[in-house]
């Protein structure tokens, strides 16, 4: 019988399932060992990884470190402000068109990811810290921009806003208002008019 060599591997692994991918499973327990080892800051060289394979200098293909990978994309994204905003006027496709050609994909990856609990993963790797941080570098200023550069958008929207609330308010105040069940009556009433008026804005009634 012929000796298996180090790092050889047999013809075929299982598969891992990553909800819109399948990997080797031999390869992610790869992953999984060099992401941990990398974590806590050990070195893999001349190192027998979980599927037996036999790592000789990854230093050869070192990436950069985390802080000057950081600070390159902030410079990166600063220098290219103009470039950014001629390109959003001037996009190669309509982004709106764009965005709901992709509507069965991107209900396929929301689907996956509330699968997947990827929001609440997300949510858990920030804070209000964080977040505090972030809005008091940027400052008030920002907010004000921002709301002065959506005027147009602001008003198109209480435009479509404005008839619906008051047919909810119409349509409430034509209720009873006598006893406790009247007024409960009420308040399920306004709540579900008000799912009517986001069914209205996007359509679906």
């Amino acid at each position: 019988m012929r000796k298996k060599k180090q790092g050889s591997r047999p013809n075929f692994y299982p598969l891992v399932n990553l909800g819109t991918t399948t990997i080797e499973a031999d390869l992610f327990a790869d992953f999984l060992h060099a992401y941990k080892a990398a974590k806590a800051g050990v070195p893999l060289v001349n190192t027998t990884l979980p599927s037996g394979r036999f790592l000789h200098n990854p230093a050869k293909r070192k990436v950069k470190s985390a802080s000057d990978w950081a600070a390159e994309q902030i410079s990166g994204t600063k220098a290219g402000a103009d470039d950014w905003l001629k390109n959003l006027q001037n996009p190669s496709r309509d982004p709106v068109q764009a965005a709901i050609d992709a509507e069965d994909k991107w209900q396929d990856r929301l689907k996956q990811a509330i699968a997947d609990g990827s929001r609440v993963a997300g949510l858990r790797k920030t804070s209000l810290a964080e977040i505090s941080e972030v809005a008091r570098n940027v400052g008030t200023g920002a907010l004000t921009t921002g709301v002065d550069a959506r005027k147009s958008k602001i008003g198109r929207v209480v435009n479509e806003l404005q008839p619906l609330a008051q047919a909810v308010s119409d349509a409430l105040q034509a209720l009873p208002d006598k006893t406790d069940s009247d007024r409960e009556k009420r308040l399920t009433s306004a709540r579900k008019l008000m799912i009517g008026v986001g069914k209205t804005r996007a359509g679906r009634v």
